[in-house]
């Protein structure tokens, strides 16, 4: 009988879990994949706030939440590589001499690939079939992205790592990871008030892998999710590697740190003669939020100082924020991008890349 009435009350606590929630935000709770440790191709790095493994596979597919087309595209069709630079994609190798290389730099928006069911999309790929379709030339393109990277880890990861492939090319399109430093307090060069490196709650995460995963209890994993994390690190870990509260009333200053990083980066590739091509940051306020404005507030600023170092260096500057259309068709949710927008994307810098090399 005790037993029966504790079944009872899971399954009651269970209903009105979901109901509650599906009341608030409108759709089911999201339960992640679970990935065994040592399937994770998330890891420390000792200078950058974490890294992918190299030389690993992402072989788990699941559907993606994004909200302006829930469960609609896959992480995949066929299984990620990550490569001996710890990107996506085929090993980076010394280059070829009779290739011209293009280098993409940025966060998620960049490294982000998904899929249909049919195909796999990410704007470097699409960006490098565009090249090779429209030109006599012949073009690679790496993608250099990692979800969740500052650009202080883009700019020490291409020191350290990118800057000996030699890259005739390389497009900055990034955006939004830096802003929420920005609206902490006691604000430091270097990120270290608002920014861990993974390594110091790697013990942490490995506490959720040990916890079983039950699908069908949403109550279940989303305590269990606030409290010691997915089991999944790949969704946990910009949240364990943020050390405080973001506060949304505060106000931007003038983000000159993030100016400096990238004004270093143009400086060292103008020495290696690689030529530089920047952007600005595309945004789609769709819900129109509280919080959403005040990200792109921090956008607008982020995108005039962008166009601001273009000028200062005679960069070519792409206005992917201007040029693309900001609706459903386009966009999987605030940044993120749906193949046709990726499409859209890889073409506004194609030809600009095909304008310069002619």
């Amino acid at each position: 009988m005790v037993i029966l009435k504790f079944i009872v009350s899971i399954i009651l606590f269970e209903i009105c879990f979901r109901i509650f929630y599906y009341l608030k935000y409108k759709k089911n709770y999201f339960v992640s994949l679970k990935f065994k440790w040592n399937n994770s191709h998330v890891t420390t790095h000792p200078f950058l706030s974490f890294s992918y493994k190299k030389n690993s596979v992402i072989d788990k597919n699941q559907k993606l939440p994004y909200p302006l087309h829930y469960n609609k595209f896959y992480s995949y069709k066929n299984p990620l590589n990550i490569n001996n630079f710890g990107h996506f994609g085929d090993n980076f190798l010394p280059k070829d001499k009779n290739k011209i290389r293009v280098m993409c730099l940025g966060a998620s928006t960049t490294a982000n690939n998904i899929s249909d069911g049919k195909k796999d999309y990410s704007y470097p790929k699409m960006l490098e079939e565009y090249l090779n379709e429209n030109s006599d030339k012949k073009f690679e393109v790496l993608n250099c992205g990692v979800g969740g990277w500052t650009s202080i880890d883009i700019f020490i990861n291409f020191v350290l790592n990118l800057i000996k492939l030699s890259p005739d090319y390389i497009i900055l399109y990034h955006g939004h990871n830096d802003l929420h430093l920005y609206l902490m307090n006691e604000f430091s060069d270097d990120y270290q008030h608002g920014r861990k490196n993974l390594g110091e709650v790697i013990h942490k995460i490995k506490k959720a892998y040990f916890l079983p995963k039950i699908k069908f209890l949403h109550s279940y994993e989303f305590l269990k999710d606030k409290l010691f994390g997915t089991g999944n690190i790949r969704n946990d870990v910009l949240k364990l590697i943020t050390k405080d509260n973001i506060d949304y009333t505060k106000q931007y200053f003038d983000l000159s740190r993030q100016k400096d990083i990238f004004e270093y980066l143009i400086v060292l590739c103008n020495n290696f003669n690689t030529n530089v091509i920047l952007s600005s940051f595309c945004y789609y306020n769709w819900d129109n939020s509280f919080e959403s404005s005040k990200i792109e507030s921090g956008i607008d600023v982020e995108n005039k100082l962008m166009k601001d170092l273009s000028i200062k260096f005679n960069c070519d500057f792409v206005n992917q924020n201007q040029l693309i259309n900001k609706n459903k068709k386009n966009f999987v949710d605030s940044m993120h991008l749906t193949p046709d927008g990726m499409e859209k994307l890889s073409e506004n810098f194609g030809k600009v890349i095909l304008k310069s090399v002619k």
